[in-house]
């Protein structure tokens, strides 16, 4: 994930807005370019530190290994997908339109 921002704020221009998901399409909160570089790996850091909590506590004693070895990447790899695609929303010059919903 710092890998990611780092290499997006080679790319990216400086006056673009990197969005905060926050459920689906609909719920964007676009900030600044050195806000959303920031926001994605400390928000990665604060869950990482979580689920690492969490798998090693008393809460997870009763859990099968293998979904303590693999919640971790999984939940991780989500995460760098979502940020990923924020950062393709970032580097558009025009957001795209969200497609309105038939009646």
């Amino acid at each position: 994930m710092i890998a990611a921002s780092g290499y997006a704020a080679i790319i990216l221009p400086g006056d673009a807005r990197i969005p905060l998901h926050f459920g689906s399409p609909d719920h964007l909160f676009p900030v600044s370019r050195r806000a959303g570089l920031i926001a994605w790996p400390a928000l990665g850091a604060v869950l990482f530190g979580v689920l690492g909590g969490v798998s090693a506590s008393g809460l997870a004693a009763g859990w099968v290994p293998g979904v303590r070895y693999a919640l971790m990447p999984a939940v991780m790899c989500v995460l760098l997908g979502f940020q990923a695609g924020a950062l393709v929303l970032a580097g558009q010059h025009e957001p795209r339109p969200v497609p309105s919903k038939r009646s």
